[in-house]
């Protein structure tokens, strides 16, 4: 918005107010959780409260129900940063765009149900959920007593790829309303905890860059900045497994790599020529990540999250 010279505020929504990204945001206003009923009209109230013209979803738990009812957020005078709802769909299942990327004669990994899996089974193999996120009930499983401890763990509601060992990719993606990508920004993934990248290295490789090109076109109305993931044996060609159609984790790197993602879409919704230029990024830009502290001062400890007892993630 400085950039660009306009006047406007950043609006974060989250579940409470121990919340990192309220402290960057201008304003941090509370809602429900995604799948509460009410959740869609929570938001819809805080477009009006704050005259939002823009909606950007950041992780994939909401993805479907903006998907479903961009209309409304439209008539409220709020673009939704997404597609429509059956092509949301359609990312989210990894089964679906495996099939999706053999149709486009991209490379594509092994991919099968967990009961086909035990009719033929094959190891090693990586097993990930149906629809997961965050690298959450995803590992590499290296024989069958590996997978019951999996199974018992997470349940079976699992696909099971090949293993496919290989420098492993997130490509970048900017798509416009008519369709055009815009930009495009492949970033190896050297190191990844909880499922995002913590080390990564732009990468300017003319055939990733043209496979995603491909591949976006393919993606019904998908819009705005979304990011595919592939993997690349030494002389290979890509192999691709996963559209995630939001900003990716990593998408930091690609924004200081001269990529600027935020920007585009900026511009776009404000109906001004969008700066991009197709292949045109820093190459070889080094990001290592490390966590860093907020600190606020609370008033009520007794509110927070994990007060009667703490939480744990993976």
């Amino acid at each position: 918005m400085d950039k660009l010279g306009v006047v406007g505020k950043i609006v974060a929504t989250d579940k409470t107010y121990a919340s990192s990204a309220f402290q960057a945001a201008d304003v941090g206003e509370l809602a429900p959780l995604v799948g509460r009923i009410e959740y869609i009209s929570v938001v819809l109230d805080l477009v009006a409260k704050h005259r939002i013209g823009l909606v950007v979803p950041l992780t994939d738990l909401d993805l479907r129900s903006l998907g479903r009812q961009k209309q409304r957020f439209a008539d409220a005078g709020a673009a939704v940063m997404i597609g429509d709802e059956p092509d949301i769909r359609l990312c989210r299942d990894k089964a679906a765009t495996n099939e999706l990327f053999g149709r486009a004669g991209l490379g594509t990994i092994k991919t099968v149900s967990l009961k086909e899996f035990y009719g033929e089974p094959f190891y090693p193999c990586f097993v990930k959920p149906i629809r997961g996120s965050a690298g959450i009930a995803t590992g590499l499983i290296h024989n069958e007593k590996e997978l019951r401890a999996h199974v018992a763990t997470y349940g079976d509601l699992l696909l099971v790829q090949e293993y496919v060992p290989g420098q492993e990719y997130t490509i970048d993606i900017y798509r416009d309303r008519q369709g055009v990508v815009r930009c495009t920004v492949p970033r190896q993934r050297l190191a990844v905890r909880a499922g995002e990248v913590s080390k990564g290295v732009t990468v300017k490789d003319q055939q990733l860059i043209e496979a995603s090109v491909k591949l976006a076109g393919l993606l019904g109305n998908v819009w705005g900045v979304f990011c595919a993931q592939c993997r690349r044996q030494e002389g290979g060609k890509p192999r691709f497994f996963e559209i995630n159609p939001r900003f990716g984790g990593g998408a930091p790197l690609s924004i200081a790599a001269g990529a600027d993602l935020p920007l585009y879409l900026l511009q776009e919704v404000l109906g001004l020529p969008i700066t991009a230029k197709l292949g045109e990024f820093t190459d070889q830009l080094l990001m290592l990540r490390y966590d860093e502290a907020v600190f606020v001062q609370v008033t009520d400890r007794q509110g927070l999250p994990g007060y009667d007892t703490p939480s744990f993630k993976r």
